[in-house]
């Protein structure tokens, strides 16, 4: 305290002291079920690029509007000929239908997998990340689950999509909605079977490579090859001779299982010829189809159990 020119005390300013130190949460602890669901939400996000910069978006928006611009365009047509008083001779001559949709998509849909399945598993491994979620509640076949859901989620979403429009644009351009929705009925539990198993198929793909190779432009890589070549394999070995090998190589494809799992539920004749030669029974698509998403769901738990965190 220094002295005035009078002599008297000249006071300090006072200070203040605040603790800024941390304080305890007295909020509900939601638990591993909660933190589960977040991630699963935030992976469902991250595969459309939601929340990240508008170059994450271009991807995955592009081809999910790709994948539905042929029923619009199939919906607008049909509705022009019902007009005309066409409507019938068009629905029964039209490629783009509930049943052959899934061909008409399915390279857009694994292209999505290709550009979508290596950043929501191997960012996480490339930043050294998967400590700080280990490190809390949530366990690592939670994340695992979570991080596979997520993926089926945006491809179901995307496979889906065109097939609501269609009944949509079905049963509006029917003369009697009545008999617009009956029809439409019959499609809508086989195109849910046949866009579910065919999106758990494409995603199980994705996640295990994706999985393994933390490397991102290598998981794409792969993932692109392992849908094309076995297709390509099996249609040079069915033009030969359709032999056990072909037959066994056929249901290690995606893309003829798809085809095959198609035509089983939706009563048609498969578009590959190598599916037609095979002349597997229907349930054999639909049972391999399972067990393979059973698999590669397992192969992923598998991978984040060993994995260094």
């Amino acid at each position: 305290m220094s002295a005035s020119p009078t002599g008297a005390p000249t006071p300090r300013a006072a200070g203040n002291i605040y603790d800024l130190g941390y304080q305890g949460y007295d909020g509900p602890r939601l638990g591993r079920a909660a933190v589960t669901r977040s991630l699963l939400g935030m992976t469902l996000r991250a595969a459309y690029g939601i929340g990240r910069g508008g170059r994450a978006k271009i991807a995955p928006f592009t081809l999910a509007v790709l994948a539905v611009l042929p029923a619009l365009l199939a919906v607008g047509i049909a509705a022009l000929a019902s007009q005309a008083g066409a409507g019938d001779e068009f629905a029964d001559a039209s490629p783009i239908r509930h049943d052959t949709y899934v061909g008409l998509t399915s390279t857009l849909v694994m292209l999505f997998c290709a550009a979508q399945a290596p950043e929501l598993f191997g960012r996480d491994q490339r930043y050294g990340v998967l400590p700080l979620f280990f490190s809390r509640v949530l366990t690592r076949t939670d994340y695992a689950l979570a991080r596979v859901g997520g993926l089926f989620l945006a491809v179901f979403a995307m496979s889906l999509l065109p097939q609501v429009v269609l009944t949509i644009g079905g049963i509006l351009a029917a003369a009697d909605p009545v008999t617009g929705i009956s029809e439409e009925l019959v499609h809508i539990p086989r195109y849910l079977l046949v866009t579910g198993l065919a999106a758990g198929l494409l995603t199980g793909v994705g996640a295990v490579i994706a999985a393994w190779t933390p490397r991102r432009a290598y998981a794409t890589a792969a993932i692109i090859a392992v849908f094309i070549v076995p297709t390509v394999i099996v249609a040079i070995i069915a033009t030969r001779a359709m032999g056990d090998l072909a037959r066994i190589l056929l249901l290690l494809s995606p893309g003829d299982l798809i085809d095959g799992l198609n035509a089983a539920v939706f009563d048609t004749l498969p578009e590959s010829p190598a599916v037609l030669a095979a002349d597997f029974p229907g349930w054999v698509y639909i049972a391999a189809t399972v067990i393979g998403i059973v698999a590669m769901v397992a192969v992923v738990w598998r991978r984040y159990q060993r994995i260094d965190a």
